[in-house]
């Protein structure tokens, strides 16, 4: 039986996210908006047929809690979750928590945050069968100047924070925290 995988934010820079799963035999669901978008990230897959394209805006969130609710009833229980959710929807990952916290099986959410994470953690709700973990992309320094991470050090961090399994991995650095590139 292939383990099962949501990720919202694949179809932008954790597509290498959701293709990586691909390759470690992961049956994994796409929460995004552009069909063309989520098109770009079957090329080149082996097995493209392994990826779920669930289209919608998850600010709206009755329509994002209907979606895992199917989700989880045409695929069965989760096992892992990887969330890059813009601070423009607030109740988004909780809407997520509390459809799979209805699985009994054990799940892990890796909540990937911007680095103003590193200074204002995100406030998570635990639930019993839920290992959360948090991600915060930091910046690059090179130098005496820093710059931000490209989609693909974004992409490798994110997955080698699946494969470390721990509270909290950060890629790229936080400090100093002056030193970071101006948005």
């Amino acid at each position: 039986m292939s383990k099962k995988a949501l990720v919202v934010g694949g179809t932008g820079m954790l597509k290498d996210v959701v293709r990586w799963l691909v390759e470690q035999g992961y049956l994994v669901a796409v929460v995004g908006r552009n069909r063309e978008r989520f098109e770009r990230v079957l090329q080149g897959l082996s097995q493209p047929e392994t990826v779920d394209y669930i289209q919608l805006d998850y600010h709206q969130t009755h329509e994002l809690r209907a979606a895992m609710e199917a989700l989880l009833l045409r695929n069965g229980p989760l096992d892992l979750v990887v969330s890059w959710i813009h601070l423009t929807a607030p109740e988004a990952l909780t809407t997520i928590q509390m459809a799979l916290s209805r699985q009994e099986q054990e799940w892990r959410l890796l909540q990937v945050c911007g680095s103003g994470a590193w200074k204002k953690p995100p406030q998570i709700v635990p639930t019993a069968n839920c290992q959360y973990r948090r991600v915060i992309l930091g910046f690059v320094l090179e130098g005496n100047s820093a710059r931000w991470l490209s989609n693909q050090e974004i992409a490798q961090g994110v997955v080698n924070a699946i494969r470390n399994d721990q509270p909290l991995s950060i890629v790229g650095v936080v400090e100093p925290w002056e030193k970071r590139p101006a948005y």
